[in-house]
Parts: C-alpha cells; structure tokens; sequence
C-alpha cells in the first residue's frame, strides 16, 4: 500500500478521534482519553467506508468535498467525515461506557 491510498483512512481516523474524544468528554463516558480515541478512529474509518459503500452516506459526505477547491477539498471531507463518524461513535460509548462511581 503506498501513502495517497493510506491518506483518506488516516485523516479518517484522526478526524473520528477528535470528534469521538469529544463527544466522549462531553458525556464524560467512553472509557477515559485512550478509549475515546482508539473508538472513535474506529467510528470514523468505519464512517469512511461507509461513504465508499452506501449511497445515501456518499451523498452526504460528497457535500463536504465543494467547502475547498482542489485536493485538499477532498482531504477536508475525510476529516469532516471521519470527525462525524467518530462523534457518533463517542456520543454512543460516552452513553454506553460509564466510569463506576
């Protein structure tokens, strides 16, 4: 695998992170720092494939791609995309997964 087919999972990940640790935090939930991130990285990947796969997430996440011209607009909406996923993810961990009182 070489890196321009790496990028759009990385910038995934880092977007599902952010946006999972800070849903997570908000709800104050999801298993502590490394329990947001590595959750929502995972929910943002996912998000990402599933822009790929599903036509109704493509057609939202296509949107994104316009806010900047050129490449960058679409590494942009990888990190919009995947800060979304993750927020989903970390909203529903933060919920889920409480700290023991």
């Amino acid at each position: 695998m070489d890196w321009t087919s790496i990028l759009p999972y990385a910038a995934q990940a880092v977007g599902g992170a952010v946006g999972g640790n800070i849903m997570g935090a908000l709800t104050r939930g999801g298993g502590g720092l490394v329990g947001r991130t590595v959750i929502g990285a995972i929910g943002g990947v996912a998000t990402g494939w599933a822009g790929g796969n599903v036509e109704m997430v493509s057609g939202v996440t296509s949107v994104w791609s316009n806010l900047i011209d050129g490449e960058n607009g679409i590494h942009l909406a990888n990190l919009i995309t995947g800060a979304a996923g993750g927020g989903i993810v970390g909203l529903i961990s933060g919920l889920l997964i409480r700290p023991r009182a």
